[in-house]
């Protein structure tokens, strides 16, 4: 059972003490991770997902998901990236404070940075985002941390109007299609199976201030 522990909602209520998630219930945050975990048991039942991956969690933040679903799938690995000095390090202490460091580890610095360095660049079984960034500018960051036949997982806003993934704009950073899934909240995935148009992601910002879609 993935039920809230009482040292995750201690690491919930020190995050919301210090501003980095909502005044909302901490039981809101679990569950839509528990999304995200849902999301992932699908990928898996369908040899999407191998048993041991490894993933990256863009714009940690708090470490939501990214923490819960490191706890929840103990075979598999995972880095938490995340820019801003004081969440980075929040991070750091919460990966000790909940004995992950063995399968977790921290980025401080800007995805794109990362992203260039060697053990980073297209090795990843999975990236989650939850409120990284634009769709285009999740989607090219991701795409460079990718391996072939990767797979991007985010959470969707409750109420969506428009294309928020035009096939013409993911096709060109590899990604097929997306497969949406609603639970509590809102989630999508896409795999990187198609040929990749470029070299992604751009420099530091160009994402975010020139989207591809």
């Amino acid at each position: 059972m993935r039920e809230l522990t009482a040292e995750q909602r201690i690491w919930l209520t020190g995050a919301q003490e210090i501003g980095f998630i909502g005044p909302k219930p901490v039981e809101s945050v679990y569950e839509h991770a528990l999304g995200f975990a849902a999301c992932i048991d699908e990928l898996l039942r369908t040899d999407l997902l191998p048993s041991s991956f490894f993933a990256a969690d863009l714009g940690s933040g708090a470490g939501v998901p990214g923490l819960f679903l490191a706890s929840w799938f103990p075979e598999s690995r995972f880095l938490l990236v995340d820019s801003m000095r004081k969440r980075y390090r929040f991070l750091e202490e919460m990966v000790l404070y909940l004995r992950l460091q063995e399968r977790v580890a921290v980025y401080g610095g800007r995805s794109e940075e990362c992203v260039r360095l060697t053990e980073y660049h297209t090795v990843f079984d999975l990236v989650t985002a939850r409120g990284f960034a634009s769709p285009a500018a999740t989607a090219e960051n991701a795409s460079g941390f990718l391996r072939r036949d990767g797979i991007l997982l985010v959470s969707e806003p409750p109420d969506v109007s428009g294309v928020r993934w035009p096939e013409a704009g993911i096709s060109g950073l590899g990604f097929s299609s997306p497969t949406y899934r609603r639970f509590e909240f809102s989630y999508c995935w896409m795999a990187k199976n198609l040929k990749v148009r470029g070299k992604f992601p751009r420099g530091v910002g160009v994402p975010e201030k020139l989207p591809l879609f």
